[in-house]
């Protein structure tokens, strides 16, 4: 066959080697940044700026490293691949927010000067010493913060630009009005008292009887509730980096060979051992201790000694106010600052915050240094191993890719490359999020109902599902949503329909007795209905259903005897108001308080979306999903 003879003669060395004088020919003419894409990184570009995958990482690993300070919990998120890409991609918007509103605040004409700059930054507390601006100490505070002193005044100005436009409106709009604090306070502080009335659900089913075309009946009139959903049927191969880790063989030789030749990676940056005195701000000889504190360290005295007469940091004062060995980073920033900045032996002077006054001293510096690998075997052992299966993960997912487009008709080739085993999946129902994994993934679920798939016969893309995870399949069998015949879901539709009669019967009984109620306040209790008298419902009670409790704080207290029928946890039940008791004046005092600022936050919430909002419509935003793609599906 031509197609067979041109295949070949394709895959020969002859025409290959001739195919890269031709390519190489093309390169030194000029013509090879034609035949080369240029691939533009830049995910998001906002009129005539673009925002980075580099700007985007960098401040996407600030807000990871912020969400570090919040404990193990916090930080064990960023261990879920689909949270970080949710995180990145907010940390974008976040970013094309700021970028919208500066570029209208800049073609607004605002401009800061030099000067203005200067002044802000020389009263700003954090780079002040004994009450004056300190230059040392402010370039050290803003190196550590990994910025030059130039990028850090452009970034000063920029948001004194912002705060030009932002400030007044935010003052104006995010101040709550007192009337609004109180009525909100008024409403969150208010207990309706109802009395509640239900039907006995059984007593009332013994009553009914359905026939088969009753059921008919209620299947003819809801489709809906008796549709299949579509599902197909797949082979698929599943390669796992996890599983891979287990097949990595371990040998002493091996790991003194990565140590070796990876020994950086084990370097532990300058870690100081620190300890602390704290006298808390509330205590009431605090001046007289502060006082004492610092005539302590004129005189000599041994820092231990002061930490175990005058400290109020219990967590460290048995320890001599030892505080263990930390990297830099690891304390707040003032503590930090200071723990850094003196040399080994040295106390600091007074550092005040909000937790009181503490002194720091630098017990030892411990320089940057390389373990012996006998020290951290499991470590290096846990990196071989990660490094190893990470590289034959690469290896079989490249395998498994080019394979399985080689080889449309069938996995089983590729399967035997990667050393895979080829799966049945089963009926997998489109949608279904209960599905086990992989089978619910949303990606999976995509490719698998794609026509252009499962209409072909043969093998999908590789799929990532995650970066530990990827998956090709091969459809064999693809049903579309139908509606499933009434032989086959005749008693579903039988027991819907008796518990749809069921809640019209008790919604009609409990109707009519309202109804009574409205007339006689003392009408007598219709058969097989009870009643709770009294029953407190306060704003989020736990007492009724959520939209059960809105329907009676939507009741009209002017109204006597108001009521409302609805489904309380899957019982219909009459609430009847009989009382509405208002928050008493301390109540109210407390909640506005509370409110107050709570209401105020969310006003200036509001008000700053807003604002991000309008700037957006007003700014050319285009966003370039291929690099976004790029960023939110690297490992991290």
């Amino acid at each position: 066959m031509l197609s067979d003879t041109l295949r070949d003669g394709a895959n020969s060395k002859g025409f290959k080697l001739l195919l890269g004088i031709i390519l190489l020919s093309f390169v030194i003419s000029g013509v090879g940044g034609y035949l080369l894409p240029r691939l533009n990184t830049d995910p998001v570009t906002i009129g005539e700026y673009k925002i980075s995958s580099n700007e985007w990482t960098e401040q996407y690993n600030r807000r990871a490293q912020q969400l570090h300070q919040y404990g193990p919990q916090a930080a064990q998120l960023l261990e879920n691949p689909d949270y970080v890409v949710e995180l990145k991609k907010s940390v974008l918007e976040s970013m094309i927010d700021n970028v919208a509103f500066n570029s209208q605040v800049w073609e607004s004409g605002v401009r800061i000067g030099d000067e203005q700059v200067r002044d802000v930054i020389r009263n700003t507390p954090s780079f002040q010493k004994d009450g004056k601006f300190d230059n040392d100490l402010y370039l050290a505070t803003v190196r550590n913060m990994g910025l030059s002193p130039d990028y850090f005044g452009e970034q000063m100005r920029l948001s004194m630009m912002s705060e030009t436009i932002s400030r007044p409106v935010m003052s104006a709009a995010g101040l709550p009005l007192p009337y609004e604090i109180k009525n909100v306070a008024a409403l969150l502080g208010q207990r309706r008292i109802v009395n509640l009335y239900q039907v006995d659900q059984e007593a009332v089913a013994a009553t009914i009887t359905l026939s088969d075309a009753d059921a008919q009946a209620y299947y003819d009139g809801h489709h809906d509730e008796f549709i299949a959903p579509a599902n197909v049927r797949f082979n698929y191969l599943l390669l796992s980096f996890n599983d891979l880790k287990q097949q990595v063989e371990v040998t002493d030789a091996a790991l003194e060979d990565y140590y070796n030749m990876y020994s950086v990676d084990f370097e532990l940056g300058e870690t100081r051992k620190v300890s602390h005195l704290l006298i808390r701000a509330n205590s009431e000889d605090a001046a007289e201790r502060i006082a004492a504190v610092e005539q302590g360290l004129k005189d000599g005295t041994d820092f231990k000694e002061l930490v175990a007469q005058y400290s109020d940091d219990a967590a460290s004062k048995e320890q001599g106010g030892l505080m263990g060995t930390v990297e830099q980073g690891q304390l707040a920033a003032n503590l930090d600052q200071a723990a850094f900045s003196l040399g080994e032996g040295q106390v600091s002077g007074k550092i005040k915050d909000s937790f009181g006054t503490h002194f720091i001293k630098v017990d030892a510096i411990i320089a940057p240094h390389t373990p012996a690998l006998a020290d951290i075997k499991d470590e290096v052992r846990e990196a071989y191993i990660n490094a190893t299966a990470r590289d034959l993960y690469n290896e079989r997912a490249t395998t498994m890719s080019d394979l399985s487009f080689e080889n449309p008709d069938s996995l089983d080739i590729t399967a035997e490359a990667v050393k895979l085993q080829v799966k049945d999946s089963g009926l997998v129902a489109q949608g279904d999020a209960n599905a086990q994994w992989p089978f619910n993934h949303p990606e999976l679920q995509n490719v698998a109902f794609n026509p252009d798939v499962y209409s072909s016969g043969v093998n999908s893309q590789v799929i990532a599902l995650d970066q530990d995870n990827s998956i090709v399949i091969n459809v064999l069998d693809h049903h579309e949503a139908e509606l499933r015949p009434f032989a086959e879901v005749k008693e579903q539709a039988l027991a819907a329909a008796q518990s749809a009669k069921i809640n019209e019967t008790c919604h009609g009984i409990l109707q009519d007795f309202a109804q009574q109620l409205q007339s006689d306040a003392a009408a007598a209790l219709p058969e097989h209905v009870t009643e709770h008298k009294d029953v407190e419902v306060a704003i989020g009670t736990s007492a009724v259903a959520p939209a059960f409790g809105q329907a009676i704080f939507a009741l009209p207290r002017a109204t006597e005897r108001a009521y409302t029928i609805d489904d309380n946890n899957g019982v219909q039940t009459l609430a009847v108001l009989t009382e509405v008791k208002e928050p008493s004046d301390s109540e109210l005092a407390g909640l506005e308080q509370v409110i107050g600022a709570q209401y105020g936050q969310y006003l200036n919430l509001i008000t700053q979306r807003g604002l991000y909002r309008e700037a957006r419509a007003l700014s050319e935003i285009e966003y370039n999903q291929e690099a976004i793609d790029l960023v939110t599906r690297q490992s991290e």
